[in-house]
């Protein structure tokens, strides 16, 4: 073999073990990179199980909810109906009396009551000679 024979078998034997030297840094990087792979897999996984359990729950229990808002929802609009029934009630029941009540009103103003307080003085005047009469039987 010749000198460049040489060289040539040299320089391929020196890229063959930069390959292998290459190469085993890739597998390396390989199996470290497999191996933080399965470690995220091993801490994630069971997280993102408990997550879903947990959302899981709170849907089923936002499904069970959800009718009893509509039942509340459905008795406040009732009650609604029934208090905006009952106001307008009340004016039907106040506008029918209203005659009534200022009928009542305009006797009331009529009374004398001047006469009457003096009426009563009248009375009681009349009235105390016989009470001191009986008075003197006790």
């Amino acid at each position: 073999m010749d000198q460049t024979g040489n060289t040539q078998l040299a320089k391929l034997i020196e890229n063959s073990e930069k390959q292998l030297f290459y190469e085993r840094v890739r597998t390396v990087v390989s199996v470290i990179t497999a191996l933080a792979m399965i470690c995220c897999l091993v801490t994630v996984v069971p997280a993102i199980l408990k997550t879903a359990a947990d959302v899981d729950t709170a849907v089923s229990q936002v499904s069970e909810t959800i009718p009893l808002a509509e039942d509340a929802i459905r008795g406040i609009t009732q009650m609604s109906g029934a208090i905006t029934e009952m106001g307008e009630n009340m004016d039907d029941f106040i506008m029918e009396n209203a005659e009534t009540v200022s009928g009542l009103m305009q006797q009331i103003e009529a009374v004398d009551f001047e006469g009457l307080n003096r009426a009563i003085k009248d009375l009681g005047d009349a009235v105390e000679p016989f009470a001191k009469f009986f008075n003197k039987f006790k």
